[in-house]
């Protein structure tokens, strides 16, 4: 057994307190708040230590910087206040300092409690963060959950941690994604204005599973006075700060902007030269082209793959690799075109950001985020391309198409086997024109466009206009 490995837990464990601290608080002292899904982790927990329910592994994947360390140390901060036995570690660190992965911990763990994962009576909470850095991670994570039933475990990750699960983990463990922030959550954390309980599900039911577009629009004017009862107490300058950077936590406690988008460009690094290399297999020089290409994709969502390996003199199989692993990693939101198979495959796909942050970094850097009214439509196409991939390709609820001929539709929403809606998005006053021109073309239920304007209705072509005040509340 590995002593040196044994003395570097036992200080973890000594220092548990100093080390949450340094995830939970501000350099001022001050407590982060809480995301929305803490409360559900926080029942898995509970109802484990109460013998409530079976469930013993719960595991968050998600994009680097939306707060999952955060999220867990918070937790892992409550149970321990409670004088419940705690392991919070970074399997990242201990990679980087040993090179050993979760097994190797857990049997120095066992030597410092004194007894085998078999043999404990009383309850213990285990915390793993960026479990993906242990090649072995799902296998062992299996082989854990299987020697005892009184141990919680609890790992984050990549979001593509979850394309590297084992179905035996995947029977056994429960998948929470974290995404980056909704404008709720953000209002939340940054104002302490707290959502109205239930009216997200209303508008989201009101939106996407109305029989008709008139439909829409009545139940949608039936929450009218919710609405403007929550917009009463916000500063409507907020909207730019969370199409800008709001979608990230981190960006609330930061100074000023170069902070914020210094480290939004240390993220992409970490992602390029940490997860690129766990998820595909990529030289030194590929990996140090991909910033550039994402910057291409900033500047220009819809572009051949083709035209990128010309640009940069790269292979067009490996430009696809590259694009295949940063949407496993959840950087990027794949949309491909509308069509037969003929035709999918003859168009490019549109690829938004996770986070409209991420777009306006680059803009940043290149001086050109003065550009901010003219950028403003793509910052909010990929806030709704990512909301739409959040409440319906995450859920397995349905798929989303874009309209690649001229003059067509921002989405096509295909909800379940049957269901269609065409989506536009737009600021000011947006026509009509995009939405009929995809809504002749496929049998669509009915036409959403969300913009500045204000709530109509057009029967004449099934189209309703939705404010986007309804929006950002989903």
């Amino acid at each position: 057994m590995n002593q040196d490995l044994i003395q570097y837990l036992q200080k973890q464990i000594l220092t548990t307190d100093d080390r949450l601290k340094h995830f939970t608080h501000s350099l001022n002292g001050e407590r982060y708040p809480q995301r929305f899904l803490y409360v559900k982790l926080q029942k898995y927990i509970s109802d484990f230590l109460n013998k409530k329910s079976p469930n013993r592994m719960v595991v968050i994947p998600g994009f680097r910087g939306v707060g999952k360390t955060t999220l867990m140390a918070q937790i892992c901060s409550e149970f321990k206040k409670r004088d419940l036995q705690v392991l919070f570690l970074s399997v990242e660190d201990l990679r980087n300092y040993f090179d050993v992965g979760i097994n190797e911990i857990m049997s120095a763990y066992e030597k410092i409690i004194g007894e085998n994962l078999e043999s404990v009576k009383k309850p213990i909470l285990i915390f793993f963060d960026e479990v993906q850095t242990d090649p072995k991670w799902a296998i062992t994570l299996k082989s854990l959950f299987e020697r005892t039933s009184n141990i919680f475990f609890c790992s984050t990750g990549s979001s593509a941690i979850v394309l590297q699960s084992t179905p035996n983990i995947a029977r056994r463990a429960i998948f929470e994604p974290m995404t980056p922030m909704c404008f709720g959550e953000y209002q939340m954390i940054k104002n302490k204005i707290y959502p109205t309980p239930g009216l997200k599900d209303k508008i989201r039911q009101a939106i996407y599973f109305s029989e008709t577009a008139e439909d829409v629009y009545n139940n949608l004017s039936a929450l009218e006075g919710q609405i403007n009862g929550y917009w009463s107490k916000i500063d409507r300058n907020d909207i730019k700060k969370y199409l800008s950077y709001g979608t990230f936590p981190f960006a609330l406690v930061m100074p000023d902007e170069i902070s914020i988008y210094n480290n939004i460009s240390l993220l992409l690094d970490k992602i390029i030269k940490q997860d690129m290399p766990i998820l595909g297999s990529f030289d030194q020089d590929t990996l140090g082209a991909v910033k550039r290409i994402i910057f291409a994709i900033a500047e220009n969502d819809v572009t051949s793959l083709s035209t990128l390996a010309d640009k940069f003199n790269i292979n067009r199989l490996t430009i696809a690799n590259i694009f295949d692993v940063l949407e496993k990693a959840e950087l990027l939101v794949k949309i491909p075109p509308h069509g037969s198979n003929m035709t999918i495959a003859n168009k490019p796909n549109k690829y938004l950001f996770m986070s409209p942050a991420i777009r306006m970094s680059f803009f940043y850097f290149t001086g050109n985020e003065n550009t901010y009214l003219t950028r403003q439509g793509k910052l909010l196409e990929d806030s709704i391309g990512a909301h739409l991939y959040r409440e319906f390709i995450l859920r397995s609820d349905g798929i989303i198409r874009y309209d690649s001929a001229q003059a067509g539709a921002d989405f096509i929403l295909q909800i379940g086997n049957t269901k269609k809606i065409v989506v536009e998005v737009g600021l000011g006053s947006k026509d009509k024109k995009q939405v009929i021109n995809t809504m002749r073309k496929i049998k669509s239920d009915y036409g959403i466009i969300f913009s500045n304007s204000e709530r109509k209705f057009d029967k004449e072509t099934n189209i309703v206009s939705i404010p986007l005040d309804y929006y950002f509340l989903m």
